[in-house]
């Protein structure tokens, strides 16, 4: 017996002690559903994203591609979907293909089915005791205590018990999209911006941008700097894999500012070399917030010499319509975060 017959069953028979008027719209909820979900058995949720993916590309050629399957079989799938559908969906042209109204109109009633069901899903699963997060280089601690704070101490829908622990590691920013994707990881703390649409955004840190050098350094004793001053030095940097969209908007900026700056990368995840580079190198220095460094008895912070300076967001990530990035919502709100959906 299915589930549905069984609970079927048991509501014909009535269960003792439930009020049934209120139990009763619920049941017809589930009855319609049931019927609904009888009459699409022989749907396949792989046609659906097959039709999905040829409104996206265009062409039935570059789905193909995307998909990773052959034009011909592909062409066959959306055929075998038309029939069900009783109706043509697309009109073929040497130019790509186009919705038929009847088309724009099934787009419209399923296109958020797949969201639907990933909730659906993600609902029904225990609440993970350990959340594994995603840190790209030269996070300051402060943010991940913060991160630390808000999301281990998040409450679930599904439970009242505290959320689970994070386990954080070392991930370069560009590497952290496939990992959400797989669900390697549940959350993922980056520079802004990042160029990726698929991912919601919890901004945990926003500071001006300043400039950093050794304690010894020949423009540590000046408490206000020019373009230049800085003209005459090299920046150190981040590597691009550490963080893509920050590390080409900054020194784009500073350019339009007045400083046309010499790269000099460096692994920004060992601080250590950090500060090895900075106080071994004399034409050399770094930008980070002022809170960022505040601490570190081995380095000056000067203010860059403009009320426009570049700033420094560092936010927490997660998957769209996803369990973490609803859970990363509900943080947000409670913790003052900045939070995008888009």
């Amino acid at each position: 017996m299915s589930v549905l017959d069984e609970w079927s069953s048991r509501r014909a028979l009535g269960r003792p002690g439930l009020d049934t008027e209120v139990q009763a719209p619920v049941d017809d909820v589930v009855l319609r559903a049931e019927s609904d979900a009888r009459n699409v058995d022989d749907f396949d949720m792989r046609h659906l994203r097959y039709f999905l993916t040829v409104v996206r590309a265009g062409t039935v050629s570059s789905a193909a591609q995307q998909l990773r399957i052959s034009q011909p079989s592909l062409s066959q799938q959306i055929r075998r979907l038309e029939q069900r559908v009783g109706a043509p969906l697309f009109i073929r042209s040497s130019r790509g293909v186009e919705l038929t109204t009847g088309g724009r109109a099934f787009l419209r009633e399923i296109q958020g089915i797949p969201s639907q069901l990933r909730s659906a899903i993600d609902a029904a699963l225990p609440a993970p005791r350990v959340w594994p997060v995603g840190v790209c280089g030269g996070v300051p601690s402060d943010v991940l205590i913060e991160v630390q704070k808000g999301l281990s101490g998040s409450r679930t829908r599904q439970s009242h018990d505290v959320g689970a622990k994070l386990r954080m590691r070392s991930v370069d920013a560009a590497d952290q999209d496939e990992l959400l994707r797989h669900g390697e990881i549940a959350y993922g703390i980056v520079r802004l911006p990042i160029p990726t649409p698929h991912l919601v955004r919890a901004v945990v840190w926003d500071e001006p941008l300043g400039v950093v050098m050794a304690l010894e350094h020949q423009l540590a004793a000046r408490n206000e700097l020019t373009w230049s001053d800085l003209a005459r030095q090299r920046l150190l940097w981040y590597n691009e894999g550490c963080a893509p969209g920050f590390a080409e908007t900054v020194p784009a900026h500073l350019a339009r500012l007045g400083w046309s700056s010499v790269l000099h990368p460096v692994d920004q995840d060992q601080h250590a070399l950090f500060l090895h580079a900075l106080q071994t190198t004399t034409d050399l220095v770094a930008l980070r917030p002022q809170r960022a460094v505040e601490r570190e008895p081995h380095l000056v912070w000067r203010p860059l010499p403009t009320t426009r300076p570049p700033r420094e967001r560092l936010a927490v990530t997660a998957v769209s319509n996803s369990r973490s990035a609803r859970i990363l919502q509900q943080v947000s709100e409670k913790r003052g975060w900045a939070f995008f959906a888009d």
